[in-house]
């Protein structure tokens, strides 16, 4: 009977080993795709907040870090713990509404947008500081660019996303000037002199 649950055992941990084991050929890839320097900002930042979870400059930071490396999940998880200490702090709506717009939710990500709009013009909330002009500026621009497609669905139609967040941002193309950038006048060029006869 005790040979039997060994040899059990050796086949349980020969399986194991077979299906855990990566493929000769498999990749292995980072989980967050920023320069080595950034990710050591995150280890830093995540022992901040295991400290001092009520840190919202430092859960602003690490949300914007995980959006930059397209983990807009992560950046939600980051903010939504600092969101119950600071329920009035401008920064946090903001990134939760670029990070359900990277998850492509339009509606909670408009929300969140409006959610910051209405918590920048009221006085400031303790640590969230001042609303600045520059400030106010953007979350105007993401508020109106996140109404244009609050009923889209942007996963369904994606082309109509980008068309109306093109239609609100209004790209302009400035082209390079030309070489020859003077204009002449018709008739300013004088012919050329005539080659005097000698005789």
């Amino acid at each position: 009977m005790g040979i039997t649950r060994i040899l059990d055992l050796i086949v349980l941990i020969l399986l194991a080993t077979i299906l855990l084991m990566p493929r000769p050929d498999a990749s292995v890839k980072p989980a967050l795709t920023v320069d080595a320097e950034r990710r050591e900002r995150v280890a830093e930042l995540q022992a901040v907040l295991a400290g001092h979870p009520d840190d919202a400059a430092a859960s602003v930071e690490l949300a914007n870090i995980f959006l930059d490396g397209h983990r807009p999940d992560w950046a939600l998880a980051a903010v939504s713990k600092s969101l119950k200490f600071h329920p009035d702090d401008y920064r946090l709506q903001q990134v939760r509404a670029i990070a359900y717009a990277d998850r492509f939710e339009a509606a909670p990500a408009y929300a969140a947008a409006q959610e910051a709009m209405a918590l920048c013009t009221r006085a400031p909330s303790v640590g969230a500081g001042a609303c600045d002009e520059t400030a106010h500026s953007r979350i105007a621009l993401l508020v109106s660019t996140l109404k244009a497609i609050a009923n889209v669905d942007m996963r369904g139609a994606p082309y109509a996303a980008k068309d109306r967040i093109f239609h609100e941002l209004h790209p302009v193309f400035v082209p390079r000037p030309k070489a020859n950038a003077k204009a002449k006048k018709p008739g300013a060029e004088k012919p050329p002199a005539a080659a005097p006869n000698h005789p």
